[in-house]
């Protein structure tokens, strides 16, 4: 069983859930803090692999596949998608070079399988009367309507794409034993292969440079006088097929009766703007819809090596078309047709799964929203809204950590119940020395105003330090310094006090431990920490002499135990 398509490299995660946020279907799982891919939900579409700040989204590497097919197969070519121009420029004499240097029996263009594709969806729309029709040709949007519009698989014309089409052709003209290993700037065109008997392998542009890289063979240099050149020929039409609109295009050059109309869409949210009002379209003649989930088509697939540069890609695929079609050389049409039909029926839909009221209600309870005010809608979870997060948790696709004010509000509580139950009191001031958080010991131990206002204020937060006590220039130069100071003393309401300061963040952000020195606590740590002090010292001045008296170590160390012992008992 071959590794899906897409999959999430565990340790590389760093739940940020930025991938649940920008997944068009939420086909995202967080499981102890790491999100993993679904696959039964999962379109393809490669954008969590594209936008993953940590890489931990990852596509399945197809290399080492396609150098055993080269291996085990005679005759193994490849079929390139159109959308080479984008990639490497104008002229394939190079690529194909480079690609027969990496054991292909030969190069062909995907664009042929193009163009009997739109050769058969133009007669096919000729004996239609009404009804909308969805091209199969991008893998992307098929998976899309197959699992979340499943009431529009129907509206797919029922032809392969492109990509199946031409590994038919490649098979009849060169035989069924041959190997076929795609190329292309999809993603989705691998799960499409792993659902046929047809391509053996889908690699992006991407991991054919990579191939190339580590082959040291680069296409600069590749060039020779023999210019190679595709099998069996080149395409024509076929070349506009990664543009928006190309598809459109070649069909009404052999179907511009205005008995149908022809519409194009790219992008994810335009795709599903259109299939959420699908029903409102085709009623009174055919209308053939040409959907890519990849924003300006497929010159922008997640398998290119770059994103950018966008009109000069387009411009090189509408220059290559543009000096195809003036070619002097006869237009070769096939005279066969391929029986290249086929459904898309073979997997099921994603279910909608409903909960009632309460169970959504419960979820939200479970993440501190008990009204309709504290339902955020941040969106920190990767969720739109609260309640979408509640019903992912539900699904078990979610965890309640995920929800960033609940876990600050937890936070909040567990340090504050924290702060109240050590019986020292602690205080921490930011860096204009006013109190950020204080517990009741601490404002008891400055004395009865304080604690009344403590009472009236619980935390004291805002509250001004040299206010409220005469030692705040200790805190200012602990915030000045950066350093942290123990047992410094400190005197208030004639009350002997104890003093220790540590950083929380450098020059900003310090805590204050006190002490009163009358606790009989304090003077029961005080007597250990001394006692604990005289044997450790004891200790070592005997190591250094045992050699000589060597006999009075355990006789001191177990007096100085015993006043340990007394001193436990009379505490108590």
């Amino acid at each position: 069983m071959h590794l899906k398509p897409i999959y999430t490299e565990t340790n590389d995660c760093k739940d940020c859930y930025k991938c649940i946020r920008e997944c068009p279907t939420k086909a995202i799982k967080v499981c102890d803090n790491r999100a993993s891919v679904i696959d039964s939900h999962c379109i393809y579409c490669g954008h969590c692999v594209a936008i993953c700040p940590s890489d931990a989204k990852k596509v399945r590497d197809g290399i080492s596949r396609a150098k055993q097919l080269i291996k085990e197969k005679k005759q193994v070519y490849v079929s390139l998608a159109p959308a080479y121009v984008a990639e490497y420029g104008t002229s394939p004499h190079s690529v194909i070079e480079a690609l027969t240097s990496l054991g292909f029996k030969g190069v062909s263009e995907t664009a042929l399988g193009a163009q009997e594709v739109s050769k058969q969806i133009s007669q096919y729309l000729k004996v239609r009367q009404t009804g909308t029709y969805i091209s199969s040709a991008c893998p992307v949007v098929v998976e899309l309507i197959r699992k979340y519009y499943p009431q529009h698989t129907m509206a797919i014309t029922p032809y392969m794409s492109p990509m199946l089409t031409h590994a038919r052709m490649l098979k009849q003209w060169y035989g069924d034993d041959i190997g076929i290993v795609f190329i292309g700037p999809c993603i989705g065109k691998k799960s499409e292969a792993d659902d046929s008997d047809l391509v053996d392998v889908s690699l992006t542009f991407k991991e054919l440079n990579d191939w190339l890289a580590t082959e040291n063979i680069s296409l600069s240099t590749t060039q020779t006088d023999n210019k190679p050149d595709f099998k069996p020929h080149q395409a024509r039409e076929g070349v506009i097929y990664p543009l928006d609109g190309g598809m459109v295009e070649t069909i009404k050059r052999e179907n511009n009766s205005g008995e149908s109309t022809f519409i194009s869409f790219t992008g994810q949210n335009m795709v599903r703007n259109v299939l959420d009002n699908l029903e409102e379209f085709g009623k009174d003649k055919p209308l053939f819809l040409e959907l890519l989930a990849c924003e300006t088509g497929c010159l922008n697939g997640p398998g290119m090596s770059e994103s950018n540069n966008i009109a000069g890609k387009h411009l090189n695929i509408r220059q290559c078309y543009t000096c195809r079609s003036e070619s002097t050389g006869d237009v070769i049409k096939e005279s066969h047709t391929f029986n290249i039909e086929r459904d898309f029926f073979n997997i099921e839909s994603v279910p909608n799964e409903q909960f009632k009221a309460e169970q959504i209600k419960e979820a939200l309870h479970s993440i501190g929203k008990n009204s309709v005010a504290d339902e955020l809608n941040c969106s920190g979870c990767g969720y739109d809204t609260c309640r979408d997060f509640a019903h992912a948790l539900l699904t078990g696709n979610a965890e309640t950590a995920m929800c960033v004010s609940y876990m600050r509000m937890v936070a909040h509580h567990k340090a504050t119940i924290l702060l109240q139950k050590i019986p020292s009191g602690v205080v921490i001031i930011d860096d204009n020395c006013k109190v950020v958080e204080m517990n009741a010991s601490f404002a008891r131990l400055l004395g009865t105003e304080t604690e009344l206002c403590y009472e009236a204020n619980p935390g004291m937060r805002g509250a001004e330090m040299n206010k409220l006590c005469s030692f705040a220039k200790l805190f200012k130069t602990a915030l000045l310094t950066g350093k942290e100071y123990y047992n410094l003393p400190a005197v208030e309401n004639e009350q002997n006090l104890q003093l220790s300061i540590f950083n929380i963040q450098k020059h900003k952000l310090v805590t204050g431990i006190i002490q009163s020195a009358q606790q009989p606590e304090f003077r029961k740590e005080i007597v250990e920490k001394r006692t604990r002090e005289v044997i450790k010292k004891n200790m070592e001045t005997v190591q250094k002499i045992a050699f000589l008296l060597g006999e009075n170590a355990s006789f001191t160390d177990s007096l100085l135990n015993s006043i340990l012992d007394s001193q436990k008992q009379e505490n108590a």
